[in-house]
């Protein structure tokens, strides 16, 4: 469905840089008038054939065409988590995809490690903690979850995009699952923040309040231009999806707000994460 959305998007952008009307669109591939709208609305899928001869029609420079094109390809093609969709919400199926879509990647949170950081422990730990009951059926999707979350994981070491993070530092020291489950994990951070397409950061209790620190929120950038800056919420009341051109109702931030809030903790408040800030002086000092 995103990558249907990104599609859409694209190609009313490059209708309209072309001047051109739905109905000229239509009449120019003898199409009815509906199949240009629901096109543009996302309702139907884009063939590769279609997405070609669109292209061609809006006079879309080569290189911009190849990536409108494949777009469409991949489009149409099963993702790679259509297994997990029975524990996916929509809004979180959206955050996958922009996740593994983007150049950048910025990551607030201020109650649990965030998913692409956790260990198989942790998350399973959490997860269990959150689940009201434990039936079969509860079982298997909590592992489908862990599972998921896992394969979400794979995207730090192959995607050439950059990741931040800022974690509260009540991320560090709540205890999830035990003892043992947390140093595991502080390993595996202290591990994947030595990666160079991943910084890690943490804002000390020293430093009181700070902007927006009572959301969690993931930002998104993507390298080309034609696709807006995306910013996903994570609150008492559900998840929501923010983009330049649509915000949520009854929420007056927009993308470009959480971006420099962002900033402004990563520069002003947040310290790098350490061996000994995680562990201690003195065991630090001993490893």
């Amino acid at each position: 469905m995103f990558l249907r959305q990104r599609l859409r998007d694209r190609l009313k952008k490059g209708r309209e840089a072309a001047g051109l009307t739905q109905q000229q669109v239509a009449d120019a591939f003898g199409w009815s008038p509906s199949k240009v709208i629901r096109i543009e609305n996302g309702k139907i899928g884009v063939s590769v054939t279609d997405a070609m001869a669109l292209v061609s029609r809006y006079g879309i420079e080569a290189s911009d065409g190849s990536d409108l094109i494949e777009l469409a390809r991949k489009a149409r093609q099963p993702s790679w988590y259509a297994p997990y969709k029975e524990v996916m919400s929509p809004e979180l199926e959206a955050y996958i995809a922009y996740e593994e879509s983007a150049s950048i990647v910025r990551n607030y949170e201020r109650n649990v490690m965030p998913g692409l950081l956790q260990t198989e422990e942790y998350a399973r730990a959490l997860l269990r903690a959150l689940q009201d009951e434990l039936d079969d059926a509860a079982t298997r999707q909590l592992e489908l979850r862990v599972e998921l979350r896992m394969q979400r994981q794979k995207a730090l070491a192959v995607n050439e995009a950059e990741f931040f993070f800022i974690l509260d530092e009540s991320v560090l020291r709540r205890v999830v699952g035990s003892d043992a489950v947390m140093r595991q994990q502080y390993e595996t951070l202290l591990r994947v923040n030595e990666q160079p397409n991943v910084t890690v950061l943490y804002v000390p209790f020293a430093e009181g309040v700070y902007p927006l620190f009572r959301t969690p929120y993931q930002i998104f950038e993507f390298a080309t231009e034609n696709d807006d800056l995306v910013a996903y919420l994570e609150g008492p009341g559900g998840e929501a999806l923010l983009n330049e051109r649509a915000a949520v109702s009854g929420n007056r931030k927009e993308p470009a707000d959480y971006l420099d809030a962002f900033w402004d903790v990563e520069k002003t408040r947040a310290k790098p994460i350490t061996r000994e800030v995680l562990f201690g002086s003195a065991e630090a000092a001993a490893s």
